[in-house]
C-alpha cells in the first residue's frame, strides 16, 4: 500500500469517526460553561420550585426558608406532576406533602404555599410549568417571579420561563441552591457526573426542540 493511500485512510478515519468523538467529549467537558450563569436574582412576588422529579434535600429547603425570612419572595409555588404512576414508592403527592411539612415547620405559613399540578408533557416539565405559570401570572397580575433551581439547570430553566413569559411585563430571575458540585470538580464524583451530563442532554434537547 502506498504511503499516500495510507495517509488518506487515516484522514478518513479521523474525520469520519474520531473527530465527532472528540467534539462530543469537548462539549461535555465544557458543559459547565454552557450551563452556568451568574445572573443575580431579585426580590419577587412569587418563587417557583419544581418538585416533579426528586425530593429536594434539607439544605435546599432550608435555603428556601432563609430566602422567605429575608422577604426575597412573598409566596411560594410548588410545581408538581400528575400522579399517574403506580410503580413509585413515593409519588408526586407524597413529595409535595413532605416538602410542605418541612417548609411550614421552618417558618413559611401554609397560606403562602400553593401547589401547581401540571400534566405529563413530551416537551418537558419545565416547559409545561412555564405555560401554566403564564396563566397564573395573568390572573394574579404578577410583576416578578423568582425561580429556585440547582446550579447547572439554572440557565435552561431561566431561559425557558423567559421565553414563555416574554409577552408579559414580568421580571424573571433565578436563584441557584448552594452546591458542593462546581465547574471544577463535577467530574470527580458519580453524582456530579450524573447531574452535569443529564442536564447537558436536557439543555441540548430543549435547544433543538425550540423550547429555549
Amino acid at each position: 500500500m502506498q504511503v499516500s493511500d495510507l495517509a488518506f485512510r487515516f484522514k478518513l478515519l479521523f474525520l469520519g469517526f474520531l473527530s465527532p468523538i472528540f467534539l462530543c467529549l469537548g462539549l461535555l467537558l465544557s458543559s459547565p460553561y454552557w450551563l452556568g450563569t451568574n445572573d443575580p436574582y431579585q426580590k419577587s412576588d412569587v418563587a417557583v420550585l419544581e418538585i416533579t422529579d426528586v425530593l429536594p434535600n434539607r439544605k435546599q429547603l432550608k435555603a428556601i426558608t432563609n430566602l422567605y425570612s429575608k422577604s426575597d419572595f412573598k409566596k411560594l409555588i410548588l410545581v408538581s406532576k400528575e400522579d399517574k404512576s403506580q410503580n413509585q414508592l413515593i409519588g408526586p403527592f407524597e413529595i409535595d406533602q413532605k416538602v410542605k411539612e418541612f417548609l411550614i415547620s421552618n417558618g413559611i405559613p401554609n397560606s403562602q404555599i400553593m401547589t401547581l399540578v401540571i400534566p405529563v408533557s413530551k416537551m418537558g416539565d419545565t416547559d409545561e410549568a412555564s405555560k401554566n405559570l403564564l396563566k397564573l401570572a395573568v390572573s394574579d397580575n404578577l410583576g416578578s417571579i423568582l425561580l429556585l433551581t440547582r446550579e447547572f439547570e439554572k440557565r435552561r430553566v431561566l431561559n425557558i420561563y423567559k421565553k414563555t413569559l416574554t409577552s408579559l411585563p414580568v421580571k424573571v430571575t433565578a436563584y441557584s441552591f448552594p452546591s458542593e458540585i462546581s465547574g471544577s470538580n463535577w467530574f470527580l464524583s458519580e453524582s456530579g457526573m450524573k447531574e452535569v451530563s443529564v442536564e447537558f442532554v436536557r439543555y441540548i434537547y430543549s435547544y433543538t426542540r425550540g423550547i429555549l
